[in-house]
């Protein structure tokens, strides 16, 4: 059954339960004005397929002019187990990841569409989700209003359409017009990016929408690269940084590995277990990137290779020493 059949279906049902015995006049045109336009034909044949085929008590008082629920009863849908509940708020969870953008209103209706069809079929109560279970996918809440950014982004990437965008280098913090063919739309900790091949840098970049000051999807088109692979492209970083990999070692003391063993971090990660409940982390990713996140864990991990990167930890922390150095 088509899913617009079985929300037709619902919809008819619910306003028969709930609403003072409606008329065939009064559904047809409530259920068009909420769903779009439905004959009278396709009427009758759901209060049919409603009373025979869904075995539900459906009747119609002569006197009142119209139909009635002969015994209480709700729509005829499965209870849902607790893995499928599960299931449902983690989706929930993700759809809010589209807020600030085009798709939230239609993603918002859907959600809504969810809570009708499983309204009182969870075998969990609200009070006892909450308390039983959370997905918190984002970390960073972006100020800028990205919704107008993300619809061209994503039409010029459906239509092969070529970008020139204004925008504001977080590095440098220059602002530059730049050409870009659009690739893929993706979330990193609550923001959203677009990577695509930079005309500028000649080269594939990634773009932050809330950085991209002015956009303009121009007539000219291009075609994906044949050897691009939007997986293998994002699994090149640790976390967001791309290009400049290097192999990188890091000695983490016992207190701290027992976290690092439990984890993989990346695909191209290798633990080697030191005996005295040390592990060295060997990793590929960029070393900027990488910096930022050891310096996290303090002097629970330290740089062994390269002496680069080894090198730049150690400016960074005499740098903050003489931050918090007491005059």
């Amino acid at each position: 059954m088509k899913k617009s059949v079985l929300v037709r279906l619902i919809k008819i049902f619910l306003k028969i339960r709930d609403e003072n015995y409606p008329s065939l006049t009064r559904l047809l045109r409530e259920v068009s004005y909420e769903i779009g336009r439905v004959s009278e034909r396709t009427l009758k044949r759901d209060l049919y397929t409603l009373k025979y085929e869904f075995d539900l008590p459906i009747g119609y008082d002569r006197r009142r002019g119209g139909y009635y629920l002969e015994e209480k009863c709700d729509f005829p849908f499965p209870a849902l187990s607790g893995g499928e509940v599960i299931a449902l708020i983690i989706a929930t969870n993700l759809l809010h990841e589209f807020r600030g953008t085009p798709l939230e209103k239609e993603l918002g209706s859907l959600e809504k569409k969810l809570d009708l069809f499983f309204n009182d079929k969870v075998s969990l109560n609200p009070q006892e989700l909450e308390m039983a279970l959370s997905v918190p996918i984002s970390y960073i809440k972006i100020k800028t209003d990205i919704s107008s950014t993300f619809e061209k982004v994503f039409q010029a990437i459906r239509k092969k359409r070529r970008l020139q965008i204004e925008y504001s280098s977080l590095s440098s913090g220059e602002k530059r017009e730049r050409k870009v063919d659009p690739y893929h739309l993706y979330n990193f900790q609550g923001v959203w990016y677009f990577c695509g091949y930079c005309h500028l840098r000649n080269e594939i970049r990634d773009f932050a929408l809330d950085r991209i000051e002015k956009i303009q999807i121009l007539q000219e088109t291009f075609e994906f690269p044949k050897d691009f692979n939007i997986k293998n492209y994002l699994n090149q970083a640790f976390r967001i940084f791309k290009g400049d990999k290097e192999k990188i070692r890091i000695r983490f003391d016992s207190y701290q590995a027992r976290w690092i063993r439990e984890r993989i971090w990346h695909e191209s990660q290798k633990i080697e277990e030191l005996g005295n409940g040390e592990v060295i982390l060997e990793i590929e990713g960029n070393p900027e990137e990488i910096k930022r996140w050891i310096l996290g864990y303090g002097s629970h991990a330290e740089i062994l290779e390269p002496d680069s990167l080894r090198e730049e930890i150690k400016k960074e922390l005499e740098a903050l020493l003489r931050v918090y150095k007491t005059v």
